[in-house]
């Protein structure tokens, strides 16, 4: 089949491969997992979009702590770190890490759950987080998200070709972005781990829409001047 592609095989760093896979995205840990994620959502009060996680979530979500970046051998930028301002329901974030992927090209969200040690004062301790899903925003998706008034759209993941026996491909999350004028929310479907969201509102809101922009305007660079060394 790639001998019909009129462009060529595109360059390794723009596309995700099984080895890049699992060593950017190191197992949670933990035996528990969740039987089916994509369960009908239970309805969230006075949400606009309607919907938060699953019920089984009533248990602890799994248990692991955030592996620090500089262990990957991707370059990793880390763009916003986001606090939850409200008291978080069932599968909703308690606090978000919105990344920039320079090896890959992609915004990277990452969910995790407050301890009793992840704020001490005024410091955010992120080894002290749960890490509980993380998902990809490539630049097309970024550019609808950032450009359209109101978007419900999912997250399309750019993999080069289909590789038979690798279940990591299967196992991909699922995100979904929805966007109106006063919040946008971005839900993570995990196979393994199950569904959880966020909801950013106000500036956090801008934040978000900010790297979205960075992913298809100085993220390119980036990148470009990445493959250039």
């Amino acid at each position: 089949m790639e001998s019909n592609m009129p462009f060529g095989t595109p360059p390794a760093a723009f596309v995700q491969t099984g080895n890049q896979v699992t060593v950017d995205e190191p197992p949670f840990g933990g035996s528990e997992a969740v039987t089916d994620p994509f369960a009908t959502a239970t309805p969230v009060p006075g949400s606009p979009f309607g919907n938060a996680a699953p019920d089984q979530f009533s248990g602890a979500p799994p248990v692991n702590n955030y592996q620090p970046q500089e262990k990957t051998k991707y370059q990793i930028l880390d763009m916003f770190w986001l606090l939850n301002p409200k008291q978080p329901i069932r599968g909703e974030a308690h606090f978000v890490v919105i990344s920039y992927n320079i090896s890959f090209g992609n915004l990277r969200i990452s969910f995790f759950d407050r301890t009793a040690n992840s704020i001490q004062g005024n410091i955010a301790y992120l080894d002290n987080f749960k890490r509980t899903v993380s998902g990809t925003i490539y630049p097309a998706t970024a550019f609808n998200a950032s450009k359209s008034a109101e978007v419900s759209t999912t997250c399309l993941e750019q993999l080069f070709k289909q590789i038979p026996g690798a279940n990591w491909q299967q196992e991909r999350p699922v995100c979904m972005i929805q966007k109106n004028q006063n919040l946008i929310r971005f839900t993570v479907k995990d196979p393994k781990y199950g569904t959880y969201f966020y909801d950013f509102a106000g500036w956090q809101r801008e934040a978000f829409l900010h790297a979205c922009e960075f992913c298809y305007t100085e993220g390119f660079k980036l990148m470009g001047q990445n493959l250039l060394k």
